[in-house]
């Protein structure tokens, strides 16, 4: 069976247990992360929403699911409008910088801190926000510029009071107040 065909007859939900099950479908039946990526690309959004879902929770046991395909990936997660895609492509870019950085080249890492600025200063909801801040951290030395930036918005978006923001927000500027001595 083709792999379009399988994903297309996953039911997939939001719960953990359906994830899981998609994920290790996915997994065992060697459907690929470029054929992944395509599926979500030609899928509606409610499709998409839960495919970027299990995605994530692939992304979590095997990081580098999407280590040849990240271009992609890229191409894919800027053309996110959806909060919860926005959210999770944003947390899988954040665990795979984690994972090894030098996964990137310096086009796809200059290509993130475009998009992920851009959801960070945009109205993109809280929990988006955050897991930006934490890309944006984690790419900090890829330009003189980010740093600065970054301590700028985290200044003025620390006033919004959201609690999920300030706390990262907080142990950022906690890192890098001891990079800087």
């Amino acid at each position: 069976m083709d792999s379009l065909k399988i994903l297309s007859n996953l039911k997939v939900d939001l719960s953990i247990k359906s994830r899981i099950f998609a994920r290790n479908t996915i997994l065992d039946s060697q459907i690929n992360a470029k054929e992944l990526i395509h599926f979500i690309k030609i899928s509606n959004e409610r499709t998409q929403v839960l495919f970027i879902c299990v995605l994530d929770y692939i992304i979590d046991e095997h990081p580098d699911f999407l280590a040849n395909d990240l271009v992609l990936f890229i191409n894919l997660q800027e053309t996110f409008a959806n909060e919860t895609c926005k959210r999770c492509t944003s947390r899988i870019i954040f665990n795979l910088l984690k994972y090894d950085a030098t996964l990137f080249s310096k086009k796809q890492k200059d290509k993130l801190i475009d998009i992920h600025f851009d959801w960070l200063i945009t109205n993109s909801l809280v929990a988006t926000r955050v897991n930006c801040l934490s890309v944006l951290f984690e790419l900090r030395n890829e330009t003189d510029w980010i740093k600065p930036e970054l301590v700028a918005i985290i200044d003025q978006q620390m006033q919004l009071n959201e609690a999920s923001f300030v706390s990262r927000a907080k142990k950022i500027m906690k890192k890098i107040h001891k990079e800087a001595k």
